[in-house]
């Protein structure tokens, strides 16, 4: 094949996917104990129910910055890692998609310890389905643009999709009633310093307490190691917004 005809096809790989968190303590919590997911409220068409999930952006480093609403706190993690713990993109969908009107998918529940179903499989579907726009905070949010990647826990037994009528559903939206995160036993761990790509942080003080932390978990020569060899970047707020 021709070189000019090659290069028509390059494609621009995105190789991480990306965490937000919004307090210093929960950053530190999920570098040594790992991503833990917790039910997360959704709202679709008309539906409004909760699934359990850890969520990620599949972004450019230079967009990092525009997404901290969800946190000013973030790890980057590899793409291998992400695929390896089955971690995928969500089905954008909008008001005219085919397949939108998907509330009867799950309108009864079966029990979870039986053979998978069509609807058992139906509801795995529904748990990656995201809205390609919302509202936030008076504005209009494109989230089609944030790519999102999602990890969702096989919770053994425990209800996959929680809906509006379901007796829990209350409980999930007072966010003081029962703590997240809600399956800590779940979490994702990072057990690889190669895993770990970028993490941001609010300044230099908190850099090097981050790199003494991940010291202490994957030793000093294999964090120096990534470091030299730039497959890790600890990145504080103002770098992220003012040199990419």
């Amino acid at each position: 094949m021709d070189d000019n005809i090659k290069s028509e096809f390059k494609q621009k790989k995105i190789n991480h996917i990306f965490h937000y968190t919004r307090r210093y303590d929960w950053l530190k919590k999920i570098l040594d104990s790992g991503f833990a997911p917790s039910y997360c409220h959704e709202n679709i068409s008309e539906f409004e129910y909760f699934i359990p999930m850890v969520s990620f952006c599949n972004i450019p480093l230079k967009d990092v910055d525009n997404y901290m609403r969800y946190g000013k706190y973030g790890i980057g993690m590899s793409m291998e890692w992400a695929v390896r713990n089955s971690i995928s993109p969500v089905i954008y969908i909008h008001e005219q998609t085919p397949f939108q009107n998907f509330y009867s998918l799950f309108s009864s529940y079966r029990k979870y310890d039986q053979t998978l179903s069509f609807q058992d499989m139906s509801i795995k579907v529904v748990q990656y389905f995201k809205n390609w726009k919302t509202q936030y905070r008076g504005n209009e949010i494109i989230t089609y643009h944030e790519r999102e990647w999602r990890y969702i826990p096989n919770l053994n037994g425990k209800k996959p999709i929680i809906k509006v009528d379901d007796h829990e559903f209350k409980d999930y939206q007072d966010k003081n009633k029962i703590k997240k995160p809600h399956f800590p036993e779940k979490a994702l761990k990072i057990n690889s310093i190669s895993d770990l790509k970028y993490i941001t942080v609010k300044d230099e003080k908190q850099r090097f307490e981050i790199l003494d932390l991940l010291k202490l978990k994957f030793t000093d020569k294999s964090v120096t190691e990534a470091l030299v060899g730039g497959q890790l970047l600890i990145l504080t707020i103002d770098q992220l917004h003012n040199d990419f």
